[in-house]
């Protein structure tokens, strides 16, 4: 310091010694604490946690940005509140689990299903077997045929139960009005079928499907989610869907 400071007295040299000391040892505590926020947004958010969006976004006016999960909740209002059958809470969570879905979310898709299940009398863990293939639980999915949201609706099919407007088009990106399109739907080919695999093979032409293997894909799952409720193997070649957790039938 006698080098650098040459003529300053010992209590200035002092007294810069000790602000210089104090800023180095300030900027390494800011540059740690820098790094374990980084992390903790990184392991709480995932790497949107570290978007200067979501980080500075408020502090700065920015428009934020809505996480897919965002986006679902506040759609999933009806059912909020309506309590789950047991079985149908741990298909929730298999759901969240397989499908990395937020618990509020799936829990909220599966209340959705239960309440249309209950009023058409289908099956939800087949309503839910069909969103798995047909979407994987995207509400926002289109194909290139124009199938829509989680059941993969087509709107030229189900005109009478949509209505008119632009407006009807676009609600089957809401998940609980494409869940009650798409049971109504399933409903019907359910009716009318002779077996459970030419319903399922009807509602899967309706939406677009080609492929052979759309039938065993649902059934496939139907058996996991029902292994996943604590309920036997459904019987081959019926049409298992008319009993719902819940009802008398």
């Amino acid at each position: 310091m006698d080098r650098l400071f040459p003529g300053v007295s010992s209590f200035a040299r002092y007294l810069l010694t000790f602000a210089l000391d104090f800023a180095h040892g300030a900027l390494m505590m800011s540059g740690v604490l820098v790094v374990v926020f980084g992390v903790y947004q990184a392991a709480s958010y995932g790497m949107q946690g570290l978007n200067p969006r979501s980080l500075f976004g408020k502090a700065w006016g920015m428009p934020q940005q809505r996480t897919p999960a965002e986006e679902v909740l506040p759609i999933l209002h009806t059912s909020a509140h309506e309590p789950l059958e047991p079985s149908l809470e741990r298909v929730s969570t298999a759901i969240s689990r397989r499908y990395r879905l937020s618990p509020l979310v799936a829990d909220g898709l599966v209340r959705a299903v239960q309440r249309e299940a209950q009023v058409d009398g289908v099956d939800p863990l087949l309503i839910l077997s069909v969103i798995s293939v047909e979407s994987g639980f995207n509400p926002f999915a289109e194909s290139a045929l124009g199938a829509q949201g989680l059941m993969q609706v087509v709107p030229r099919y189900n005109s009478e139960r949509l209505g008119s407007g632009d407006a009807a088009e676009s609600s089957l990106f809401d998940p609980e009005r494409n869940i009650q399109i798409g049971t109504q739907s399933l409903k019907s080919f359910l009716a009318s079928s002779p077996s459970l695999e030419t319903a399922l093979q009807r509602y899967g032409s309706s939406s677009g499907v080609t492929d052979v293997g759309f039938v065993s894909r649902v059934l496939q799952e139907h058996e996991r989610l029902r292994l996943a409720a604590g309920q036997p193997p459904a019987a081959r070649g019926t049409v298992a869907g008319a009993h719902v957790p819940g009802s008398n039938g």
